[in-house]
């Protein structure tokens, strides 16, 4: 900007005492000028390349160490975060006769940290084996596999709790999710007492989900 200030400055000049002057008077000053424009020129560069190889580089590294220090804030927040969740989903495997007291300690650790693991699962088994409660269990299970995509206990606990409301479709469904994502938990179903009914009912159905 300065050195557009500086060439506007002298194109006045140029104006102002070009005219009315001889033809070699002209000539000279001609030479004046763009002489002096191009070592201002030249000045303008140089200025610009100093800049550049000492407050640009300093300016991004200091962004960078900003970004670095915020990610590294970020990431000891959620680790504290985990740790926290877990120590409170591990409280709630040790309550025994209380049901509400578990599952107020699982909530609380989900509200923490709504990815620990197996969170939503024993928060699912406890609707289920203590409340009575298969609507709860479900949301439980399938909230899990939100978080955990890949946790095959969840799609399995899933088919076990179609199966126990004798919904055999839902649960070979389900079945069938779980060994997608874990191929060796076919063998495990035939030792799943949950499953009993299911084999019975849809045997063949249940051969063929197993690949069998």
């Amino acid at each position: 900007m300065r050195y557009l200030i500086v060439l506007a400055v002298l194109a006045l000049l140029v104006v102002g005492l070009f005219f009315g002057h001889s033809a070699d008077q002209q000539a000279a000053f001609l030479l004046t000028v763009v002489s002096a424009s191009a070592t201002l020129g030249g000045i303008a560069f140089a200025l610009y390349g100093w800049y550049s190889s000492k407050e640009i580089p300093d300016l991004v590294e200091k962004r960078v160490q900003e970004r670095m220090n915020e990610m590294e804030k970020r990431l000891e927040k959620r680790l504290l975060a985990g740790q926290e969740a877990v120590q409170k989903v591990i409280a709630a495997y040790g309550v025994t006769g209380d049901p509400d007291r578990k599952i107020a300690l699982l909530r609380q650790a989900l509200e923490v940290d709504p990815s620990v693991y197996n969170g939503y699962v024993a928060l699912g088994y406890v609707y289920w084996y203590e409340k009575g409660d298969l609507v709860a269990a479900e949301e439980c299970f399938r909230k899990d596999l939100e978080h955990h995509p890949d946790n095959y206990q969840a799609a399995c606990d899933l088919a076990a709790l179609y199966v126990e409301q004798q919904e055999w479709t839902a649960a070979l469904s389900w079945m069938k999710e779980a060994v997608r994502i874990r191929p060796e938990s076919a063998k495990d179903f035939d030792n799943d007492p949950r499953f009993d009914a299911l084999r019975s009912n849809r045997s063949e159905d249940y051969e063929k989900v197993l690949g069998r």
